[in-house]
């Protein structure tokens, strides 16, 4: 599947960020007034500098955030503290979080009634670690993206190409994440590049998703990991020729 996303919309999504619930201002005791949004990411750029960041919103049926009048959140039985967005939308967060692999992660929401109903994910085996692209890549040829073998069933990955107008999200099969590499075909580069020199990104990504208490009213918990390079695109002596129509690619 494949997402073509202009990013001059961006802006809009922006303005359309979450705000503090009316419900901060009352003693929740119902789960089912609440949809546990959690995400542990982990984003290596393309310096190779690594931030890893915890987010915990509660969210209410307007997709507003919760910040429990009494009670709170903890992980693995440590506290967690609250924060605010610049639109005044309260998540939860601890500093100096760690991403290890193989461990499990339990998040319990407490509320007024002293009630505990967990939220809990595993992580992988193994973190993404390594991605090899080349620095500079001649348009004319297509592009060999590899990384470390994968083999986890409760993770999704995809590769991300993107400019500074475009991007496009490609989803790995769960064969081709094991297998560890994968072709980016030389008229995708033209078309995402505008067909002139410059750079772009290339982004592995991998999605693992945990289990939300069935008391709550849906909500999700999942680990991010993304590793990102950046590569600059040149052209040959001859053109690339007769271009394959962008609409009819398919990612193999």
């Amino acid at each position: 599947m494949k997402k073509i996303i202009v990013l001059l919309v961006a802006p809009i999504m922006l303005f359309g960020c979450k705000e503090n619930s009316a419900l901060s201002d009352v003693e929740l005791t119902n789960p089912k007034l609440i949809s546990p949004e959690i995400i542990l990411s982990k984003h290596e750029n393309e310096r190779g500098r690594s931030n890893t960041s915890l987010v915990v919103y509660l969210n209410d049926k307007n997709n507003n955030s919760i910040d429990l009048l009494k009670g709170g959140v903890d992980l693995n039985n440590t506290p967690l503290g609250v924060q605010a967005e610049m639109c005044g939308a309260p998540y939860y967060t601890l500093g100096n979080i760690e991403l290890v692999p193989k461990r499990k992660y339990i998040f319990n929401i407490r509320l007024a009634d002293d009630r505990v109903y967990p939220c809990s994910i595993y992580s992988p085996e193994k973190t993404l670690e390594k991605m090899n692209v080349p620095e500079y890549h001649n348009m004319d040829s297509p592009l060999v993206v590899s990384w470390s073998n994968r083999n986890e069933d409760n993770t999704h990955y995809s590769l991300e190409i993107r400019n500074e107008t475009l991007w496009e999200e490609i989803e790995l099969s769960h064969q081709q994440a094991q297998k560890g590499k994968y072709v980016i075909p030389a008229d995708l580069l033209y078309y995402i590049n505008n067909e002139q020199n410059g750079d772009i990104s290339v982004t592995l990504k991998s999605c693992t998703y945990g289990r939300v208490d069935p008391k709550f009213n849906g909500g999700s918990i999942k680990i991010m990991e993304s590793i990102c390079k950046q590569i600059t695109l040149g052209k040959g002596d001859e053109p690339l020729g007769e271009q394959k129509g962008y609409q009819v690619y398919v990612p193999s």
